[in-house]
């Protein structure tokens, strides 16, 4: 147990331990924050694999943060399971216990390390030059948390200049947004909405930045300007109580004159926060609108937190629900995802109930609910909002309103699933099975989310397993107590492995399960395991066939050993389909791949795959 205050890279300790313990390549599973000792005490865990608690809330009962009896006889059941099943556990937590520690558990202040070390450690293991490593150990500025060290380092292990990467995290941001912000008179309208602007949407051109501040300063008039009555000019009359003017002879008639244009450009000029960079693409260049340092974003909207009333902040709520309506542009999107993440440090409660709650509720389509979804992926990013987004999340699985639900299923999906993978599979699962996704596109994008998080851990070099085993259990579970039709369960699971053998990589069009085979040769078996099922589930058949002909043909462009990783593949079906099934796969699977003729260049996998089957079949006396 781990404790102490949150971004000290308690996280990285966690992971460290379990690597020390376990093996640097096991794999750890990241259980839910909020597990309660009860819950810990009772789960089956694997031998010789690692379990980590990420920033635990300790939830479950307010007796597990005080110490007594009562706390450590909770501690020894966790530790004695832990021990009965040979794995290893390791909590981080930012509670200390009150009173004296459990004797059954270790629970150490954590400590960490010195920055310099980090560094230096960091960029030797990248084998970056040494007089690198000096100018980047000497460069650091102090005060610097220890995330930001990381990020910089391996920045500089990429190939960033390390003067200039310590240079963004000098400590002069928070210094130049005071100044800014407290001159004598009072920032003007146009001032405020272009840093506004600009922390919502950084990095976009001049146009495009021009076009968003016109929009804001036009809501924010309201606040600024209060509506006055203004007298009418010497010698004009009044309208009567009929909209009649009693105007005398000679009454001024002339057009009013054409109001000047408004100069942005001389303006944001003049702003000191603000500029512009060239970036180039190819042999083309684009003007673009950025803070003049990077760490700027995060000190200006928390001065305009801590300045502004609410009736600004409701019109920035106005203009961003505008800005998603109308532009689709996903690099907009997800600048608006970063900023809201940026101001949910501050006001947590503001992001959620101004935006994430109505957004994720379809206020603004599903443009919304996926800038929504976008903000919980940036938070999981950030050690100490991860926990709170998928509290969140999980309160929208629960709801009876679908697009709550719908929202709650694309959260799962993508970056939360690979920081919680547990909780993803455990409330997909639950969401799916509920009944509540009664209309066949909700349905549909519950299945859909299975693969997307399969596709995920995939992309993401983490345990994918995790969602195989899931379904594995469960069709296990199916045939151990059903001798007959699969119920409706069992079905959801074969339908849901169907689509996560089917998902395919975003860039390449390939299987995803291809490049799981290639990267997991331990993990054929239960790939095979669930291909078995969905073959012998005659309605599933064909396109089990169809998804297994892909996913061969992929591994030649996914490994340097495709025949092998083919003939595991092969072995494993062969281990785990009844005898009688073997020939009738080989048969089917070989009239399919010529219909369907693959590229000669490439090794024929598919034959491969059916030489594995045929060899077991001509073993066998017939």
């Amino acid at each position: 147990m781990l404790t102490g205050p949150q971004g000290t890279g308690k996280r990285s300790g966690a992971v460290a331990l379990l690597r020390e313990t376990v093996g640097p390549t096991a794999d750890y599973v990241v259980l839910s924050p909020d597990i309660g000792l009860d819950q810990l005490a009772e789960r089956t865990f694997e031998a010789s694999v690692g379990y980590v608690v990420l920033d635990r809330t300790g939830s479950a009962g307010a007796a597990e943060g005080v110490a007594g009896p009562s706390a450590d006889f909770d501690w020894r059941r966790v530790r004695d399971q832990l021990r009965r099943h040979g794995a290893h556990l390791v909590i981080t937590t930012v509670h200390g216990v009150t009173g004296r520690a459990p004797e059954a558990v270790r629970h150490l202040r954590w400590r960490p390390p010195a920055l310099d070390k980090v560094v230096r450690a960091r960029l030797v293991q990248a084998r970056t030059p040494q007089d690198t490593v000096e100018r980047a150990v000497t460069g650091m500025p102090p005060g610097c948390p220890i995330a930001v060290v990381a990020d910089a380092a391996q920045r500089i292990a990429a190939g960033a200049d390390p003067d200039q990467v310590w240079k963004e995290h000098t400590g002069g941001a928070p210094q130049a947004v005071r100044e800014w912000f407290d001159v004598d008179e009072e920032r003007s309208l146009r001032e405020i909405a272009e840093v506004t602007t600009l922390a919502f949407a950084p990095g976009i051109g001049r146009r495009a930045f021009e076009s968003l501040q016109d929009v804001l300063e036009r809501l924010l008039e309201p606040v600024y300007f209060a509506s006055e009555a203004v007298p009418p000019p010497s010698g004009a009359s009044v309208p009567d109580a009929a909209g009649q003017s009693a105007a005398a002879d000679g009454q001024d008639r002339r057009q009013p004159r054409r109001a000047r244009p408004v100069d942005r450009r001389r303006s944001l000029a003049r702003n000191s926060l603000i500029e512009t960079e060239m970036q180039v693409y190819g042999a083309t260049t684009r003007e673009v609108m950025v803070f003049a340092d990077a760490e700027l974003r995060r000190w200006v909207l928390q001065a305009l937190w801590r300045y502004h009333p609410t009736e600004y902040w409701d019109a920035v709520r106005e203009w961003l629900g505008l800005v998603v309506d109308a532009d689709h542009d996903p690099a907009l999107q997800l600048s608006i995802a970063s900023g809201l993440t940026l101001l949910g440090h501050i006001a947590f409660d503001e992001v959620v109930q101004s935006y994430l709650d109505p957004w994720a509720r379809g206020e603004h389509g599903l443009t919304g609910q996926t800038v929504a979804a976008y903000v919980l992926w940036f938070m999981c990013l950030e050690e100490t909002q991860a926990a709170a987004a998928l509290t969140l999340v999980r309160t929208w699985a629960q709801s009876t309103h679908p697009a709550l639900r719908g929202t709650a299923l694309v959260a799962f999906s993508g970056q939360l699933g690979a920081t919680f993978p547990t909780d993803a599979v455990k409330w997909l699962w639950a969401v799916l099975r509920s009944g509540v996704l009664d209309k066949q596109e909700e349905r549909e994008a519950g299945l859909h989310a299975w693969a997307q998080l399969f596709l995920t851990l995939v992309d993401c070099q983490e345990d994918a397993g995790i969602v195989l085993d899931a379904l594995a259990y469960r069709i296990r579970k199916e045939q151990r107590t059903r001798s007959a039709a699969y119920s409706a369960t069992g079905l959801l699971a074969l339908e849901t492995a169907l689509y996560v053998f089917t998902a395919t990589e975003r860039l390449s069009g390939r299987p995803a399960v291809a490049r799981y085979i290639a990267d997991r040769p331990a993990e054929a078996e239960v790939v095979a395991e669930l291909w078995a099922a969905m073959l012998r589930y005659r309605p599933l058949r064909r396109d089990a066939l169809s998804a297994l002909l892909v996913t061969v043909r992929a591994l030649p462009a996914v490994t340097s050993d495709p025949t092998t990783a083919a003939a595991r593949l092969g072995h494993a079906l062969v281990a785990v389909l009844p005898q009688a099934e073997h020939p009738l796969l080989a048969d089917e699977l070989g009239r399919l791949a010529v219909s369907r003729p693959a590229r000669a260049t490439e090794p024929d996998c598919v034959a491969t795959l059916i030489g594995a089957l045929n060899r077991v079949k001509d073993g066998h006396p017939r």
